[in-house]
């Protein structure tokens, strides 16, 4: 377990990272930098007044811990604000990160999205690269992948130095090792991802690089809850979304919470119903069996049982747009099909929420698509749950675009890396004026 690999991050401070720093008597100064970050990335733009109170520090502390972190060119103070009344003008100061670059991969079945960006978030490049072969096995499709990061490896400026990498994977991921568990669209088990590619970064002379593995769907969930959600944060959130499946995500305090091992929010996986339809993982009445695209599309009769499967891992999108325009156009058999799913969906957010009690819901991916056939049956379910008083805050919301959120997570969680180990990370450049 290398901790020169890993992201520090147990802390309640900006990041992914699962494994917590060995903190000594610097490390409430070091704390203090994170908060700092935090706050600016949470709340955008502010005076050092609203800084200082934010994070609980004394106005002469926060200064100087502004003018490092002014140093490392990771803030910057903006143009002044005139003050209401007498007095100098107001200097914001806001995440900078111009020369430190964090780079977010999407690893689909053919192909990998990339999205690069400085550490704060202006974007520098995004690109897809077919890889038709990656599904073909961990070996092969792990050659496919080096020589595609190697490519994009390349791309990063030579006056900006590339910090941290996020790779997103459809499947399970064991987030302590970056260890790819069970992918089975990409066919994957047991690839150790996060050793290969900071190998690969070693090569290149690009040793202290943080990289990190996950799970797609938590990546969306947290693109959704951080970036799509207007603020304030939401202290708990629940994302259920994606594209040939139905994944999920929770996100505390805008961080996505892994559980024990990289696979909490497996929400698609719910056992709704014991005696339904079997189930991928080998269960039966899991919530994807019941709902998911695959299931939705052979049951509506639009594509044969035996060739549903295949559309929706060839072209989900096409499998999506078969389902909406069916309904749109009142075909009986889909809207009872969507009815049923949408009450199945409803079964599962019920036990959800009564769990994990959370502040929203958010649906992504198809489920927000379909969000008009899935929401008052799902709606009609958790009421009485929500009708009492300690559940009732929590809010249903469905995005009905399909965002690209996966990619845009990754390069989210790269960034946040960043901000979690900054004195890791970054160097301190020219006076930081």
């Amino acid at each position: 377990m290398p901790s020169d690999r890993s992201r520090p991050a147990g802390s309640p401070e900006p990041g992914r990272g699962r494994r917590r720093r060995g903190w000594s008597s610097d490390d409430l100064r070091y704390g203090n930098l994170l908060r700092i970050l935090r706050h600016l990335r949470d709340h955008g733009p502010s005076s050092r007044t609203d800084i200082a109170a934010g994070c609980g520090l004394a106005m002469s502390t926060m200064t100087e811990l502004i003018a490092e972190l002014r140093g490392r060119r990771l803030v910057r103070e903006l143009k002044g604000v005139p003050r209401k009344g007498a007095g100098r003008p107001l200097r914001p100061v806001a995440l900078d990160g111009e020369p430190w670059c964090a780079l977010g991969v999407q690893v689909d079945l053919s192909g990998i999205h990339v999205l690069a960006s400085t550490v704060g978030g202006e974007e520098l490049w995004s690109d897809y690269v077919s890889l038709p072969l990656l599904h073909s096995g961990p070996e092969p499709g792990w050659g496919l992948l080096r020589e595609a990061l190697d490519d994009q490896f390349g791309r990063v400026p030579e006056e900006m130095t590339l910090v941290a990498v996020e790779l997103a994977l459809p499947g399970y991921v064991a987030t302590d090792r970056g260890t790819v568990g069970w992918s089975k669209d990409l066919g994957w088990d047991g690839l150790p991802l996060q050793d290969r590619v900071t190998d690969q970064l070693a090569e290149r002379g690009r040793a202290e690089v943080a990289v990190g593995v996950a799970h797609d769907c938590h990546l969306a969930g947290l693109h959704a809850v951080r970036v799509e959600l207007a603020l304030p944060l939401p202290h708990v959130a629940v994302y259920l979304g994606g594209l040939r499946e139905v994944g999920g995500a929770l996100v505390v305090d805008g961080a996505v919470f892994d559980g024990e091992d990289g696979s909490a929010g497996d929400f698609g996986h719910v056992n709704v119903d014991p005696r339904g339809p079997s189930c991928p993982c080998g269960r039966n009445g899991c919530l994807e069996s019941l709902i998911g695209p695959t299931t939705l599309l052979a049951r509506s009769g639009l594509v044969p049982a035996e060739d549903a499967d295949t559309l929706v891992t060839q072209d989900p999108t096409a499998a999506l747009g078969a389902l909406l325009a069916a309904a749109d156009d009142g075909d009986l058999r889909v809207l009872a099909v969507l009815a049923e799913a949408g009450d199945a969906l409803g079964l599962a957010l019920d036990d959800i929420i009564g769990a994990v009690n959370p502040s929203v819901v958010l649906l992504g991916g198809y489920l927000g698509v379909l969000q008009r056939y899935l929401l008052e049956p799902a709606r009609a379910r958790v009421a009485r749950r929500t009708a009492v008083t300690s559940f009732s805050a929590t809010k249903l919301i469905a995005l009905g675009d399909l965002a690209p959120r996966v990619v845009a997570g990754a390069a989210l969680a790269a960034r946040d890396a960043c901000l979690a180990d900054p004195l890791r990370l970054t160097s301190v450049v020219g006076d930081g004026r």
